[in-house]
């Protein structure tokens, strides 16, 4: 990601380095969340109960809170960076479809076409900082669906909540996968451009 920032978005070595940190943290943070909310699926499942799965299911929210901050960062400093005129028109031709066909042939990719076309649409209306902006969004979603659950823990249906935040959070691991995998395209490579000729027929 710090590569293709740097040439996309032309920033500077210093908010180059901090993005990487941030980025590198804020995957970290959900990577943790994740495994903070298995093991809250599997005490509700398998323990002793919904009481003993909110502990970690609170600890998977307050871990996506501080990936969302994070990526709060590094849209900022995304935001200071300009998106070129030749960028711009790199992004709207590249080959989305072969690139995520290309991910699902190495098992760098989810089959997840759906989240695919969600994160196409992104980098083509806004570029890396839109893809950020929806990082983050999808990652409020997911601790706000915890929190709603946290707060109905005594409700008789609190536990068919969970499968819902269970998917959720999967989707959201997948979409970073992707992210992940997108940003390893080396910026402006003609090789991933559909050709005019093919574009304009």
């Amino acid at each position: 990601m710090s590569a293709v920032c740097n040439k996309l978005l032309a920033l500077s070595e210093e908010d180059l380095r901090d993005k990487k940190q941030l980025a590198q943290a804020a995957g970290t943070e959900l990577t943790a969340a994740t495994s903070e909310l298995c093991r809250a699926l599997e005490l509700a499942e398998h323990g002793d109960g919904l009481a003993a799965s909110a502990v970690y299911a609170a600890a998977a929210r307050d871990r996506l809170g501080n990936a969302a901050r994070m990526l709060t960062q590094v849209a900022d400093i995304l935001a200071t960076g300009t998106l070129t005129e030749e960028t711009a028109a790199w992004y709207s031709r590249l080959d989305y479809d072969r690139l995520y066909r290309s991910g699902i042939s190495l098992g760098e990719v989810p089959h997840s076409a759906e989240l695919w076309q969600a994160y196409t649409r992104q980098a083509l209306t806004g570029g890396p900082l839109g893809i950020c902006h929806d990082m983050r969004e999808r990652t409020l979603a997911v601790a706000a669906l915890i929190s709603r659950w946290l707060e109905r823990i005594d409700d008789p249906a609190a536990d068919t909540a969970l499968p819902r935040i269970q998917s959720a959070m999967a989707d959201l691991a997948a979409y970073a996968q992707l992210v992940a995998f997108a940003n390893k395209v080396e910026p402006r490579d003609p090789a991933w451009v559909i050709p005019q000729s093919a574009a304009a027929a």
